[in-house]
């Protein structure tokens, strides 16, 4: 069994999640238990797996462990967090957002709104694919282009599909005309869907070939990928941002939590990610090791299958979310690292509203609720991918305890990553699944739009004419006011329907190297440029 869920006592998450069912425990018992569980990890340390080919600063390269491999280098196949520390250093975006909110000009120089439904985007001078081909206008219509073409069948469609059209007047300016006035177009372009693609080069080689050897335009250049081995990627010498602070970057993938921490220790990593809160500390107060977090512009939730029974039924999603203590899970697993949402709309984002209390936990309505369900027992499924998002088994175990509290029969299941993100193209999932959302442009149009609307991530189940009529008035007015009353109407609904059920807005917490100058952005980007990397060398 991996050492990440087995205590130097021999107890498990398995054997305490028994100890729930069989009710020999309680739910707190369990939590304070699981909480203790990761910090009995140091004794682990001489686990550590093999990281082969690791350097540190000295030798100019910086090494990354991630929690799983990556899937996908093609940028439009795929918005988890492994594969976006990568595909937005490959790729260039016309625009680029920094820590301070802002939009910045990255292949555009200049950008302007010529009228309600046009914008206007100039491009850098004399910018290159890695390949040395032209970065032109014909490359950025063909990306925008590919992202809302339903035989792409790319996963970012609700993304830029309210341009109209997009015109190529010459090689370096792109206009792009939108069927009603959108506020967020400029900021659309900045992250998902946005990046820009060689047309003449994947046209010629092929979606396939594209995904195994990509070029882009970014600060870092395809080498190799050996699949659950290495990922190599070279400084771009000649990038318009200038020369990165390494001459190579290597991903790792280190599922093991304590050989990802071990290796941090050792130096024999550089970064590392996914931290637990109960860990913080054991890398804060290494002498050569520190800790970057950042609150998460996003939530974790469960996304629901709500076309199988006992999913089918609203009131029995009501009670699965009103039987979970997210309170309680914040304080014990989290150790107060996070905080319990007040809706789909996170904290951090316009138009959140401070105003609505924290989603409720009320275990005898959940009771009612359910016999108006007319549930029968049926066993649901949580489904996750191992190295997902920080600590879903244990939250996950957690949830299946609160809901085996209220009647509701649980299990939860752990896949290979790689799997699980195949169930996630092929929306196979057997009821409910963990998901983290992302909140793409600091609106609720990036968050809670772009996963419910129709061909959104987490829309396969979810369709509400209201829903969808004022999320299409939101994106499309440039009332402000306008906006704000529709997001609200829209959380209410989310909330009434629950497609996903919100759990909790984390902190995302990095392990570094004291040498390495990083910052983490609240979106999950790992963010490599030379305005966000720098090594301090001996």
């Amino acid at each position: 069994m991996s050492d990440r869920t087995t205590r130097p006592d021999g107890t498990t998450i398995d054997g305490l999640a028994r100890l729930f069912r069989d009710g020999r425990i309680t739910r707190r018992g369990f939590l304070t238990a699981a909480a203790g569980l990761l910090g009995g990890m140091a004794a682990a340390e001489g686990l550590l797996v093999r990281v082969a080919g690791a350097q540190t600063a000295t030798k100019n390269t910086l090494v990354v462990g991630q929690s799983s491999d990556i899937s996908k280098l093609d940028p439009h196949l795929s918005t988890t967090v492994n594969d976006i520390a990568v595909t937005f250093n490959l790729y260039d975006n016309l625009l680029s957002r920094h820590h301070d909110g802002k939009l910045y000009a990255s292949a555009a120089t200049e950008w302007k709104l010529v009228n309600p439904t046009t914008w206007q985007f100039k491009l850098r001078p004399g910018l290159k694919f890695h390949n040395g081909d032209p970065l032109t206008s014909a490359d950025v219509k063909f990306s925008f282009e590919r992202t809302y073409d339903p035989k792409a069948k790319v996963n970012v469609m609700s993304v830029l599909n309210t341009i109209d059209r997009i015109e190529t007047p010459d090689p370096l300016t792109v206009t792009i005309v939108t069927k009603k006035p959108d506020p967020l177009l400029a900021a659309r372009t900045a992250f998902y869907a946005g990046q820009i693609m060689p047309k003449a080069y994947f046209e010629r080689v092929g979606a396939d070939e594209f995904n195994a050897k990509p070029i882009g335009s970014g600060p870092v250049r395809f080498v190799s990928w050996v699949k659950d081995d290495r990922l190599v990627l070279d400084a771009n010498k000649d990038y318009w941002g200038g020369k990165i602070d390494v001459d190579q970057i290597v991903f790792r993938p280190v599922p093991e939590l304590s050989a990802r921490i071990a290796a941090l220790l050792k130096g024999e990593v550089d970064l590392i990610t996914k931290i637990p809160p109960d860990q913080m500390d054991r890398v804060a107060k290494a002498p050569n090791t520190k800790i970057e977090g950042v609150l998460y512009g996003g939530l974790y939730c469960l996304s629901v299958a709500s076309q199988k029974p006992p999913l089918d039924s609203k009131p029995f999603r009501q009670a699965m979310s009103l039987a979970i203590d997210r309170e309680a899970i914040v304080k014990e697993l989290w150790r107060g690292q996070g905080a319990v949402p007040n809706s789909f709309v996170v904290k951090g984002d316009n138009h959140y509203d401070p105003s609505l209390p924290p989603l409720p936990y009320d275990p005898n309505r959940a009771k009612q609720l359910i016999k108006e369900a007319n549930y029968k027992g049926e066993e649901l499924v949580i489904e996750t991918g191992v190295g997902f998002t920080v600590m879903d088994r244990e939250m996950g175990e957690v949830i299946v305890s609160m809901w085996k509290d209220v009647g509701i029969n649980a299990k939860l299941e752990l896949l290979e990553y790689s799997v699980y993100l195949q169930k996630i193209r092929e929306k196979s999932f057997k009821g409910l699944r963990w998901t983290d959302p992302t909140s793409a442009y600091n609106d609720p149009d990036g968050m809670m739009w772009r996963h419910l609307a129709p061909g959104g991530p987490n829309a396969y189940w979810f369709r509400n004419p209201r829903f969808d009529e004022l999320g299409n008035a939101a994106r499309f007015s440039v009332d402000e006011k306008l906006r704000d009353e529709a997001y609200k109407e829209m959380a209410r609904l989310e909330l009434e329907y629950l497609p996903i059920i919100p759990i909790l807005q984390p902190m995302e917490l990095y392990g570094l190297q004291k040498h390495v100058d990083w910052k983490p952005y609240a979106n999950q980007m790992m963010e490599f440029r030379r305005f966000n990397l720098k090594l301090k060398r001996a």
